[in-house]
């Protein structure tokens, strides 16, 4: 049966994780949490997942009298989510990822099941090569949608190099932002400097920075390169100036 723990694994495609996400950040995260149910090493062959209501409730950190029928409507717009992946011969497929969701009745009963759509189901489980893995536990402390796909598109690089390049074309597709914030300015400080400021603060295990590329003659940014290195402690927060792990101090897991 595939539960969910803090302890668990993300592990995801690179071709999703570069997929174009229709979701905002509490169906993404919701996601997420559902992904990391499933266990890629001993899988067999099931599309289903389950979630006890508090476990959502601490990864949201909600405490609210409303947070079960809240989280309720939660669930059912996850199943109305889609995310575009690139298939062969460039054609492109659009999947509702999640099909079938079943919620406790009342406030008592806290189950929850998730069934992924079929179609999905081979950017989570046949991960031979070319996939990103990363603790669930790192989201906890990220509310926007973009710090967690900033997060993750960072983790699918680090393998490789601790810089990265992205043209603003490829983030735009990847941040749904395509008809969003035409001005740069506020696709800097909504899609890049805020999400990246929240994932330095946050209780992550990287640290990001940025640098905008410009090219011709008006110096019209066209793409942006990352860097990135391994916290080393929650008191880490400063890109530049690493703050290492003391006696009294240890990446523990926040939950």
């Amino acid at each position: 049966m595939n539960k969910f723990d803090i302890n668990n694994r993300v592990a995801q495609s690179n071709e999703l994780i570069l997929s174009s996400w229709k979701m905002d950040r509490t169906t993404l995260k919701l996601f997420e949490m559902a992904v990391s149910c499933i266990d890629t090493l001993y899988h067999d062959g099931t599309n289903k997942v389950f979630m006890d209501k508090e476990d959502i409730f601490r990864m949201f950190q909600a405490d609210d009298r409303d947070k079960y029928s809240r989280f309720k409507d939660h669930c059912r717009k996850l199943q109305l989510q889609i995310v575009e992946v690139e298939l062969k011969n460039k054609r492109i497929g659009t999947i509702v990822p999640i099909t079938y969701i079943e919620w406790g009745s009342d406030d008592s009963d806290h189950h929850v099941e998730m069934h992924f759509n079929p179609k999905i189901m081979p950017y989570l489980v046949e991960l031979k090569k070319h996939f990103t893995t990363y603790e669930i536990a790192n989201l906890i402390s990220l509310k926007s949608k973009y710090s967690i796909i900033l997060y993750k598109l960072a983790k699918m690089n680090h393998w490789k190099s601790n810089s990265f390049t992205v043209t603003i074309e490829e983030l735009r597709e990847i941040t749904d932002t395509v008809t969003l914030y035409s001005r740069f300015e506020s696709f800097e400080r909504r899609v890049l400097r805020e999400p990246i400021e929240e994932i330095n603060q946050a209780r992550t295990d990287i640290l990001l920075n940025y640098t905008k590329i410009k090219r011709g003659s008006h110096g019209r940014v066209t793409s942006i390169e990352f860097r990135l290195r391994e916290r080393l402690s929650y008191n880490d927060t400063d890109f530049d100036n690493p703050k290492p792990i003391n006696r009294l101090q240890d990446l523990a897991k926040p939950l």
